[in-house]
């Protein structure tokens, strides 16, 4: 018997719903992933450009990002649960406030 069964491959919706049911990780560590690489990738980017990197700044867009991927996600049934959406909206609220407490009062 295989650890994994191989999704049916005809369509990228079959492969994703199926994935995400054997393994029920799969869309917190996408949702993460995507997370991680707008924040680090900005912040490297912007630091190499600039010398500084603004943190707040590249937490509210990669937060926003996968925000919004999340609920693309949440169009199909099974690959994002109520609680997982919860936690990326109250990521992206409190990286809002974080971004909005960092700036100066003419910022």
């Amino acid at each position: 018997m295989p650890t994994f069964n191989f999704p049916n491959g005809t369509t990228p919706d079959d492969i994703l719903i199926n994935t995400a049911s054997q393994v029920p990780v799969f869309p917190p560590l996408v949702l993460f992933f995507t997370w991680a690489m707008i924040f680090f990738g900005g912040m490297q980017r912007q630091n190499a450009k600039h010398n500084y990197s603004d943190a707040p700044q590249w937490a509210v867009l990669a937060s926003l990002g996968t925000f919004l991927l999340s609920l693309v996600m949440t169009i199909k049934e099974g690959l994002i649960t109520l609680p997982i959406l919860i936690v990326v909206l109250s990521v992206t609220i409190l990286s809002g406030i974080w971004f909005f407490m960092s700036r100066g009062r003419f910022e």
